[in-house]
């Protein structure tokens, strides 16, 4: 049996909102990765396990971890899952 990862932070997808499932997953990720929610080296969900937590489709959340990835966000390690890469701020 395998064990879901979770996910540390609040995540509300709003289907009614302007911006698309993904690019909200995306908003919201990208600002918990800023903030420190999410650190260097977080394993996150697979797509399959985050998209059942949330209710949506795998399709939303591999768009938004493809987005997440182009932004140098996070990274893919083939076989292993998407990490949440060292962000630099500026002082």
């Amino acid at each position: 049996m395998r064990v879901v990862d979770q996910l540390t932070v609040h995540i509300n997808l709003r289907r009614e909102h302007a911006e698309h499932l993904p690019q909200q997953l995306v908003t919201q990720l990208a600002r918990a990765i800023h903030a420190g929610q999410l650190a260097h080296a977080t394993r996150l969900p697979s797509t399959r396990d985050l998209a059942r937590l949330l209710g949506v489709s795998r399709g939303v959340v591999i768009s938004a971890y493809e987005l997440l990835l182009a932004k140098g966000l996070v990274e893919s390690r083939p076989g292993s899952g998407t990490y949440v890469r060292q962000v630099h701020t500026d002082p």
